[in-house]
């Protein structure tokens, strides 16, 4: 057995249109999901400190 590893059929992650049923896709997707969610907080402090400069 492999150390934590998500073993699947190569067919299955590389299908196109890709299927949502396979683990790693479905973790592909998560990442994706927090990453533009960590994005957007960043934007969102940013813009409230550009505003508190600008109002000092």
């Amino acid at each position: 057995m492999g150390k934590g590893t998500i073993k699947v059929k190569k067919k299955c992650c590389r299908s196109q249109p890709p299927c949502n049923s396979c683990p790693i896709v479905v973790l592909r997707k998560l990442l994706r999901d927090a990453k533009a969610e960590e994005v957007k907080k960043t934007q969102k402090n940013d813009n409230k400190t550009a505003k508190k400069k600008g109002a000092k």
